[in-house]
């Protein structure tokens, strides 16, 4: 019987966010198929278990994760310059296309997952030139992001990667996203056929947190990347301006933008270096409210993450984002904290004071309960990710 193989840049060893989801998900497929293998790179991110990967003197290594064979392929650390990531990410897929060409009568199917951006040359080769059944998992949308941060590339590069993106997206056999709106999106803007389109919400692929805060404290935190979609200057003048003085924040974080936040760290605004899940929960177990952070121009293109994983620390959202975006949409939905619009303190100002009512804490705490139960949790989403395998394997 053929197999069905999961692609991903990241994956355990490598803790950041991306990687553990993709493992959570492998690991529930695999658990009702036990026919799952993942292709994925060295370490980019955990560079102690990249100095154990890069001892070996092959192009790759297998490993065993949960009882399912994961294929490492051999790649340095990540890149912070954007064109050294560029190169870094095409030779990734350079090497995931011979692999899988070498292997093709092993699998029937290919669940891709979209960072880098260049996966999409992965799925044009499995979907077009190989026929197998190829699932494009679409967590972020280029070159869309990119022209909203203004770090396009030239229009002919930017045509060029559209024109290539979209024939992925109308050559796979399914596009999943992870809300309506970039589902929406896509139909629109893109054109891509909605019976193509599954919307499948993302889960927190670490485990429920015991640690309970304390939700009479006046303090919040944010735990991730500190890039220029997070945008994370903007919220601190805004907290710094509009706050109450009696409210504090714990940044920690690590990227491309985090030496500039060290001249935020003063008084009741603290900036720590990126810690491990496990220390960071003990770190944060008291504060009561999480910071979702997201440019203002970014709306559709791209979902936080961390959202999903606030939850499971037991955390209460607190949005800096554009108000038409995914994820304040989502928040507001579901009711699971509040959304600030830089355009618009006062209203912020009266969403804080109910917000720190017990009545509202409990309500806000049994949606994220229902949401968590009904919407957002590994046993859900992978038998929504199962149904799209076809029936051979």
């Amino acid at each position: 019987m053929k197999k069905t193989l999961l692609h991903s840049l990241t994956f355990p060893p490598d803790t950041i966010s991306t990687g553990m989801i993709v493992s959570e998900i492998a690991d529930g497929i695999n658990n009702e198929l036990n026919f799952i293998e993942v292709l994925a790179s060295y370490p980019q991110y955990n560079l102690k278990s990249f100095d154990s990967f890069n001892n070996n003197k092959k192009n790759i290594e297998t490993r065993t994760y949960k009882n399912i064979k994961v294929h490492y392929l051999k790649s340095k650390p990540r890149h912070y310059s954007n064109f050294l990531r560029f190169f870094q990410w095409i030779n990734f897929n350079f090497r995931s296309i011979l692999f899988i060409y070498k292997n093709r009568k092993s699998y029937d199917n290919v669940m891709i997952f979209s960072y880098p951006p260049t996966m999409n040359l992965v799925c044009i080769f499995t979907s077009k030139i190989l026929k197998i059944n190829t699932v494009y998992s679409l967590w972020e949308l280029y070159p869309e992001i990119a022209e909203k941060l203004n770090e396009q590339p030239n229009i002919i590069l930017k045509t060029i990667f559209k024109f290539i993106d979209n024939y992925a997206l109308e050559s796979v056999d399914k596009v999943v996203v992870n809300s309506d709106e970039l589902k929406d999106y896509l139909l629109n803007e893109r054109k891509i056929k909605s019976k193509k389109i599954k919307t499948i919400n993302h889960f927190s692929p670490f485990p429920k947190s015991f640690n309970i805060p304390n939700y009479d404290k006046s303090s919040i935190f944010y735990a991730g990347n500190t890039g220029k979609p997070q945008n994370l200057q903007v919220f601190l003048k805004f907290f710094d301006k509009y706050f109450p003085s009696d409210w504090h924040i714990d940044l920690y974080g690590s990227g491309k933008e985090f030496s500039k936040l060290s001249d935020f760290s003063k008084g009741n605004i603290k900036v720590h270096n990126y810690l491990e899940r496990d220390k960071l929960d003990t770190a944060v177990k008291d504060i009561p409210f999480a910071l979702i952070c997201l440019d203002y121009e970014i709306t559709v293109e791209a979902f936080p993450g961390k959202t999903f994983d606030y939850l499971s620390m037991n955390k209460i959202l607190i949005n800096f984002s554009n108000p038409d975006s995914a994820v304040s949409k989502l928040i507001e939905k579901y009711g699971l904290g509040i959304n600030i619009d830089v355009n618009n303190p006062k209203s912020f100002l009266n969403k804080l004071q109910v917000l720190k009512g017990p009545e509202e804490i409990k309500k806000i705490l049994d949606n994220i309960s229902n949401f968590q139960k009904n919407i957002s949790n590994k046993k859900i989403v992978c038998k929504k990710y199962l149904e799209l395998i076809s029936p051979s394997s």
